[in-house]
C-alpha cells in the first residue's frame, strides 16, 4: 500500500509539475543567476532568456513572387489536368449512358488513368494552396488560380479549336532562278 501511495504522490508530482511548465512561458534568471519560469513576462530586474513565440497558427508568406510560382505551377500542369477534364467528361457520358456497364473491361484503362490524373490534381491542389493560403480568399493569388480552374472546364474545348485552326507555316526562301537547259543540236 505504502508502494501504491509513493508512485500516486510522485505522478501527481509529475503532472502538477507539467501543468506548471506548460503554462510558464517565460524563463527569467535573476542578478544571482537563480532561473524561474513565469507565465508573466519577466520583472525589469531580471533577464529574459526565452520569450514565448506568438501567432504559431499564423502562415506566412512563400519565398518569391506567389503569381510567378503560381503561373510556373499552371504551365506545368494545364496539360494533365486537361487532360483529367476531357477523360472525366468522357467517363460521365459513357456511365450515364450505360456504356460502362456494358463494357467495363473496355473502359477500366480510363477509368484507371482517372485515377492517376486525380491525384495529379491533388498535388496541384496542395502546391496552389500553400501559395494561396497566406494571401488570402480575396488575394490576386486566389483570384489567377480561380480564374485557372474555370479555365480548365473549357480547356478541350480550346484545344480542339487550336488543332482545328490552321497552322502558320513560316514563309520559305524563294527557290533560285533555275537556269535554262543547254539547247541540244
Amino acid at each position: 500500500m505504502n508502494a501504491i501511495n509513493t508512485i500516486l504522490s510522485a505522478a501527481t508530482l509529475v503532472l502538477v509539475f507539467a501543468a506548471s511548465s506548460a503554462q510558464a512561458a517565460f524563463k527569467c534568471q535573476s542578478a544571482d543567476g537563480k532561473i524561474e519560469y513565469s507565465d508573466r513576462p519577466c520583472e525589469t530586474n531580471k533577464n529574459t532568456l526565452d520569450k514565448p513565440t506568438t501567432n504559431k497558427g499564423v502562415q506566412t508568406r512563400a519565398i518569391g513572387n506567389p503569381i510567378e510560382q503560381l503561373e510556373k505551377l499552371f504551365s506545368d500542369y494545364e496539360p494533365r489536368l486537361c487532360e483529367r477534364e476531357k477523360l472525366a467528361a468522357e467517363l460521365d457520358r459513357a456511365i450515364r449512358s450505360g456504356e460502362v456497364t456494358n463494357a467495363k473491361d473496355d473502359w477500366r484503362p480510363k477509368q484507371d488513368k482517372l485515377i492517376e490524373l486525380n491525384e495529379v490534381m491533388v498535388d496541384f491542389q496542395l502546391r496552389t494552396g500553400k501559395i494561396t493560403r497566406a494571401g488570402g480568399n480575396d488575394s490576386p493569388e486566389t483570384t489567377a488560380l480561380r480564374k485557372f480552374q474555370a479555365n480548365l472546364k473549357t480547356c478541350d474545348q480550346r484545344m480542339a479549336a487550336n488543332k482545328a485552326e490552321p497552322a502558320l507555316v513560316a514563309p520559305t526562301k524563294p527557290a533560285p532562278p533555275s537556269k535554262p537547259a543547254p539547247a541540244t543540236k
